[in-house]
């Protein structure tokens, strides 16, 4: 099993070198075996097409992502500091990894079903993120008690992924996913759209009434 999984993660490794550079499009299973010195006969016994190495490759790049994220929402004294830590993250993952999401695709009005799966995975656990967050704010006893996490979070992300389409779809020359100052210009945006959402779940009825 450990070989097996070894191997798995050299052909994962040099798939997203080759996706990186050339897109997934331009990519071939043959090409993949070749970089790795295999058959592609042997290449299939692991995966049964590019794009279900596609699908593992960003579900190992997601993981490894957010890996320590869990525990840093553990142990965070707030949730602007979970808040900050996140936005920094998910300005690296759009500055190294855009190639993996399709991003020119969400431009158009029908971007293909892997593009709509790759980006399914991601929010996934961007929301079980976020509504660990919402939980942990509720535990300091930031949040409104009453807030429901999950569905909030599922809503949140809706809102950010609007957002991102939209600004996609604002740029007037086309999304350039390597213009590093766009994409922080983006990221600037996305925090006070989460400003405002956390400022909201920080109203609190009963405490703001007897404040009157």
């Amino acid at each position: 099993m450990a070989e097996l999984d070894q191997k798995r993660t050299l052909i994962l490794e040099a798939a997203l070198k080759r996706f990186k550079r050339f897109g997934l499009s331009k990519t071939t299973m043959e090409e993949i075996a070749r970089d790795l010195d295999i058959s592609k006969g042997s290449l299939y016994y692991y995966f049964s097409d590019k794009e279900s190495i596609y699908v593992a490759v960003v579900e190992r790049m997601i993981a490894d992502c957010f890996l320590d994220m869990s525990d840093f929402v553990d142990t965070a004294t707030s949730t602007d500091a979970i808040i900050n830590r996140y936005l920094e993250l998910k300005e690296t993952m759009l500055k190294e990894y855009h190639f993996l999401f399709g991003i020119n695709q969400w431009i158009k009005d029908m971007p293909s079903t892997l593009m709509r799966q790759t980006i399914e995975l991601l929010q996934t656990v961007e929301i079980s993120f976020l509504s660990a967050t919402i939980k942990k704010g509720i535990c300091l006893g930031e949040l409104n008690e009453d807030t429901d996490a999950d569905a909030t979070a599922q809503l949140l992300i809706n809102v950010l992924f609007g957002l991102w389409v939209i600004w996609c779809k604002w740029q007037v020359t086309g999304f350039n996913p390597l213009d590093r100052e766009a994409l922080h210009c983006f990221m600037e945006r996305e925090k006070k759209v989460l400003d405002i959402f956390f400022n909201g779940l920080r109203y609190r009825p009963a405490i703001n009434q007897d404040r009157l």
